[in-house]
């Protein structure tokens, strides 16, 4: 379309040209301006048209080029060694070539056996220069998430179709233990003979819960490429260990907004949903102490056959051996710590120790919490993975991204009322500030 607009003008310029010869001017001085005007019109005119020619020659010689050349069968039937292979791989096939040494325009098979094998929404064409992450390596990716996290693990974890992208999680609206609330209103009665009772129910509410998406981006240098093995530890280490920490700092203090929303700071109508005990009197600053304990016991809202933990920050386990009721000591460590994800007992309730704690005297630094009261809903397809070779292109590298989609809040709105007393309870108790 450009080349045919430039010749028309071209043409319209040199049609006016000759127009302007035949005529003879009264002023000469100012017509024979006018002649060498239309002249540097006519010369800028043509060497934009020369210039477009000459790209569309430099497309056409390279369209003739020699395509990028399949490797030999034989690769097709080996699995890759390692993720970094495949990074490699995606990079020689994307890359014009001659590039990478020579490794450049080369295309494994194998990217082919991983696109169509392929499962789930994120699917490219590999005709396109696009090929899917290995799904054994995207697995893998999340698995390793999983063991590194401490607090998601602990989570209620409800998985939703491919189709939704949101979830409604039914709950009892039970604020108060007090006769004609619990069960959020329903009641029983003694009735005589031929008397009825009056009719109750329960008050039924519901969250509804939306995935967001956790999402890991990075580049990759030729060099880096090149030595696919130790780049690969890397990228699984290093996106494992983030995606895990990021995840159990949301559980613990999200906002909720584009992220899971914490128990730290769920509230609801002005009321937290972690209560707070108060601390001992008199209590030295920055300690944990048997008291501190003993009251949080006192306000947790457990669910039959759940087992809450103590999450507890590094700087709070000099406390725990301490502890005792007389001589008795009511911490036990684990004899073998390395082999197991929690650190001891504290009352019979695993210690576990989290990053995500507050320090040592400061509310939050030790949290008796019931995780199965929380719920985390992810898409069932896991981790998507994509990949491109154009963003950065002049720099040489690659980038890869890999998508999550996860979300979470508790499945209660605020701390309970019992039925005797007034001391509110909730599956997430902390102690007050000590200092």
């Amino acid at each position: 379309m450009k080349k045919k607009l430039l010749l028309e003008q071209l043409a319209a310029l040199k049609t006016e040209y000759a127009s302007l010869l035949e005529v003879t001017p009264e002023d000469a001085v100012s017509h024979l301006a006018a002649v060498d005007a239309k002249e540097a019109d006519i010369k800028a005119k043509t060497e934009e048209l020369s210039a477009v020619e000459a790209l569309e020659a430099k497309a056409k010689a390279n369209a003739t080029r020699e395509p990028a050349r399949v490797i030999s069968d034989n690769e097709a039937k080996s699995p890759w060694n390692n993720f970094g292979e495949q990074l490699s791989a995606i990079a020689f096939a994307q890359s014009p070539a001659g590039s990478f040494g020579g490794k450049g325009g080369r295309v494994d098979k194998r990217l082919f056996e991983t696109t169509l094998a392929a499962t789930g929404g994120n699917t490219t064409v590999p005709a396109d220069g696009g090929f899917l992450i290995g799904t054994e390596f995207s697995t893998a990716l999340l698995s390793k998430s999983r063991e590194m996290a401490k607090i998601l693990p602990l989570c209620k974890e409800i998985p939703i179709g491919a189709g939704s992208d949101s979830i409604e999680l039914p709950f009892v609206d039970e604020t108060s233990r007090a006769t004609g609330s619990r069960w959020g209103g329903i009641r029983v009665y003694r009735a005589g003979e031929a008397e009825a009772p009056t009719a109750s129910k329960p008050t039924i509410n519901r969250h509804e819960l939306k995935l967001e998406t956790l999402k890991g981006l990075a580049y990759a240098t030729e060099r880096q490429l090149r030595n696919g093995s130790a780049y690969s530890t890397i990228l699984e280490d290093g996106f494992s260990s983030e995606f895990a920490f990021t995840i159990d700092n949301e559980i613990w203090r999200g906002t909720g907004v584009g992220q899971c929303l914490g128990f730290a700071t769920q509230a609801h109508e002005g009321t937290a949903l972690m209560v707070s005990v108060a601390k001992k009197v008199s209590q030295t600053a920055a300690t944990f102490v048997i008291e501190n304990a003993t009251s949080m016991l006192s306000r947790l809202r457990a669910v039959p056959g759940s087992n809450p933990a103590w999450l507890l920050n590094r700087d709070c386990v000099g406390q725990l051996p301490l502890m005792t009721v007389g001589q008795m000591p009511v911490f036990l460590p684990n004899g073998n710590a390395a082999g197991q994800p929690y650190f001891g007992t504290l009352f019979g309730y695993p210690v576990i120790i989290v990053e995500q704690a507050e320090t040592l005297g400061t509310a939050g630094d030790v949290v008796l919490a019931d995780m199965s009261q929380y719920a985390v809903i992810t898409q069932g397809g896991g981790l998507r993975s994509a990949q491109s070779m154009h963003f950065r292109f002049i720099y040489d590298e690659m980038t890869f991204k890999w998508s999550y989609d996860i979300n979470g809040m508790a499945t209660i709105k605020k701390p309970i009322t019992p039925f005797k007393g007034s001391n509110t309870l909730s599956p997430f108790v902390t102690t007050a500030v000590r200092a």
